[in-house]
């Protein structure tokens, strides 16, 4: 009881990290023209600090998933904690590319371990049929992550970019950092396994596992693509003409249908019987939300409604963490988590390019290619959803465990096991 009260709060901090990585992530567009100014760079090489973040952060999701499977998760969570606080106080003191861009890298690094670490954590501490409600609610708190980013400046008042980049590496070390060190050393070390007995532990992918898994990938890569690419509505609002205060209000009631869609979603998909009709329901929604978010004659006052349920639509796709977990072989969470999250990750880099390309190729007020690329991109959610739906939920029932502690991992084991 006490081992399972400890990993319940580690979850709670892990979750303070992936709170922390999206306000990083998001709060640097409030700052790159000061930045810029400030160093005399150019736009490309703001632009490529910007996007010197994500990139690692998704290049080394798997193999870090696969380090915190084999691993002492609370280990790995203060470490990354630790080296992101070190790289804001590089980015703060930076007064060059190269060092802008290698501490933005090394904390994009870093904090690739805070999503992998809180599901395994969910897993460990939670019961089984709550796994589903702790990866929606973890991914619901994307939303919490980006409102920091836009309310703290405010708070910091005429504080420069470099106070905000030390105020969020000081909030790491103590939101994150510190309660992982205290925590980890309440719990017992683990038993030491022989080698042979470690090798059993390694279980194959059955060819279904994998399919699903598949699966899950592309139902999730859908979800991010539309969120990066289409959902923050600056491509309708550059065609449309919309005023910058329609088009973030617009993107605030998304913003809120997500949560609400992703919640909800993992609430109700507690049950695996449930996840396919739910996942058919949200890809339902989001293509008929686009289609009234395209129209031309509705009123802006209107698009309100639709711009909700686009959102709770899109939300469903976190159903593809439990799906794909619940596939997976014993002791192999935080890599599946990892594969399928940054199948998201990718395809949302991608959309936000092919959505530029829209904007140049489109005169004012032509839709079409709009319609036609992300109409496609919806139809194919809802051939995905009705895949898993009707494909057999049974990928790999012996790789479901009873009890999320039965879940086989290094750093579980208890001594006298």
């Amino acid at each position: 009881m006490e081992a399972r009260r400890s990993d319940r709060l580690l979850w709670v901090t892990s979750l303070l990290f992936v709170v922390w990585l999206v306000w990083v992530e998001s709060s640097f567009q409030y700052f790159e023209g000061s930045l810029g100014s400030d160093l005399r760079l150019d736009s490309a090489g703001v632009a490529l600090v910007a996007g010197s973040f994500l990139l690692p952060y998704g290049l080394v999701q798997v193999p870090v998933g696969r380090l915190i499977d084999r691993g002492r998760v609370e280990l790995w969570l203060l470490l990354a904690a630790l080296a992101a606080a070190f790289c804001s106080l590089v980015f703060a003191s930076s007064n060059s590319l190269q060092g802008l861009l290698l501490s933005r890298i090394g904390t994009g690094m870093a904090c690739a371990v805070a999503f992998p670490a809180s599901a395994v954590l969910a897993r460990r501490s939670l019961p089984a049929d709550r796994f589903a409600l702790a990866m929606g609610f973890t991914d619901g708190l994307l939303g919490v992550g980006a409102a920091l980013a836009a309310v703290v400046p405010l708070l910091l008042g005429r504080s420069g970019w470099r106070d905000l980049v030390l105020f969020q590496g000081l909030s790491v070390a103590l939101m994150v950092a510190l309660p992982m060190l205290l925590l980890g050393g309440r719990r017992r070390a683990p038993s030491q396994l022989p080698a042979a007995e470690q090798d059993m532990r390694v279980q194959r992918w059955t060819r279904a596992g994998v399919n699903r898994l598949i699966q899950c990938c592309l139902l999730y890569a859908w979800g991010l693509g539309f969120v990066f690419g289409m959902a923050q509505y600056g491509l309708l609002s550059s065609l449309r003409g919309w005023p910058n205060s329609f088009m973030e209000g617009l993107t605030l009631i998304m913003s809120i249908g997500l949560v609400v869609g992703m919640v909800a979603s993992g609430a109700l998909g507690g049950r695996p019987q449930q996840r396919g009709g739910l996942l058919l329901t949200g890809t339902v929604i989001t293509l008929l939300s686009l289609l009234l978010l395209i129209k031309p004659l509705l009123p802006q006052g209107v698009l309100i409604l639709p711009a909700f349920s686009f959102g709770v639509g899109i939300g469903t796709s976190v159903l593809a963490f439990p799906i794909s977990e619940a596939s997976a072989p014993p002791g192999q969470t935080a890599m599946t988590v990892s594969i399928v999250n940054t199948s998201g990750t990718v395809m949302g880099g991608l959309m936000t390019i092919v959505s530029g390309l829209i904007l140049q190729a489109s005169p004012q007020g032509d839709l079409s290619l709009v319609l036609l690329i992300y109409g496609a991109l919806a139809l194919f959610g809802v051939a995905m959803a009705s895949w898993i739906s009707f494909s057999s939920e049974s990928a790999a029932v012996g790789a479901i465990p009873s009890r999320p502690d039965a879940v086989p991992s290094i750093d579980s084991a208890e001594p006298g096991e």
